[in-house]
């Protein structure tokens, strides 16, 4: 029993720490601005994204690597919306 919760938490990290990686490139690409805002949900996105493959029936070794994949697209898309989406408001109208 505890090992199966120790390795869901280390599952679960792993998906948190994928999708951290695009969100470390944009904090160094934005010196800073704006990214710490997204830093909680960047790895709430990332482990939800990881933990949907599972759920939708990926639960052998091919849908662990691909919930790893999943994990890393959806932090990456979440930062690069993010981004966007702080470039727009910067804009004057």
């Amino acid at each position: 029993m505890p090992w199966t919760t120790i390795a869901l938490l280390g599952v679960l990290a792993l998906w948190g720490l994928l999708g951290l990686m695009p969100w470390f490139f944009a904090l160094i690409a934005s010196r800073g601005r704006v990214a710490l805002v997204g830093l909680p949900l960047t790895f709430a996105v990332a482990m939800g994204g990881g933990a949907l493959v599972p759920a939708l029936g990926g639960k052998d070794a091919l849908g662990f690597a691909i919930s790893l994949l999943v994990a890393l697209l959806a932090g990456t898309i979440f930062v690069v919306a993010l981004r966007q989406l702080h470039v727009m408001r910067k804009e004057p109208s």
